[in-house]
């Protein structure tokens, strides 16, 4: 007399690298909200490279006039959720995953490699850029207008490993957008391929361009009042 066994699928199994839904989810919101989100926030800081009032108020708006509920739901939906999901969720492809280089060109391999390489340093980055500006502005009352950001770039170091996170999160986003686009069939052919590739690349440069832009605008101009100064 035999006895038959069925083997359940543990939760170990259903987080795998290669889970189909999980998958899907991951790459999508790695554009949305998470890409998007990082566009605008660099769109937004290059705001101190033409005028720091300009900077200045988009600080005072998410600080002082948008209320507080609201500002609290964008970022617990739209950012601190999605991410969270995104960079867990990418560590564990990373985990189980590998170059093929035997079945893929030396790009695709490049590529692979490096989407899993930058997404540990964006991580890293990510702790450092959020514990000093947002959690240390409502921790310990640092200043977040252009004056108290000059004064974080002091540092040299600091804009080393800001000009790094900030290429390192350029380059995540387009490759993810090339992968983005293949994986949910919106480039099937060899040439819808290559020609969205080299939109990726284009994008990741201009990105990386703005971002730096954002950056050195913290050195271009004398800082005028710090606008949250009575808030």
């Amino acid at each position: 007399m035999s006895v038959q066994t069925t083997t359940s699928i543990g939760w170990r199994e259903k987080l795998k690298g290669d889970n189909y839904f999980l998958h899907k989810l991951h790459s999508l919101t790695g554009i949305f909200p998470v890409g998007y989100y990082l566009v605008q926030h660099l769109f937004l800081n290059s705001m101190a490279a033409i005028d720091p009032k300009y900077f200045n108020a988009v600080v005072y708006f998410f600080n002082a006039i948008l209320p507080k509920p609201v500002l609290w739901a964008m970022e617990l939906f739209f950012i601190i959720l999605p991410l969270l999901f995104h960079s867990l969720y990418g560590f564990v492809i990373t985990y189980h995953g590998k170059a093929n280089i035997f079945k893929y060109r030396f790009r695709e391999n490049l590529g692979y490699t490096l989407q899993r390489v930058s997404g540990v340093v964006i991580f890293l980055f990510l702790l450092f850029h959020v514990y000093s500006t947002t959690v240390s502005h409502k921790l310990y009352g640092k200043d977040i207008s252009y004056a108290g950001m000059q004064a974080h770039f002091q540092n040299p170091w600091v804009v080393a490993l800001y000009v790094i996170g900030i290429t390192a999160s350029s380059y995540h986003l387009f490759n993810g957008v090339w992968n983005f686009a293949i994986r949910w069939g919106l480039a099937i052919s060899d040439r819808a391929q290559r020609n969205v590739y080299k939109f990726c690349m284009v994008g990741f440069v201009l990105l990386t361009v703005l971002g730096i832009t954002a950056l050195a605008g913290f050195f271009m101009h004398e800082a005028p009042p710090n606008p949250l100064a009575n808030h």
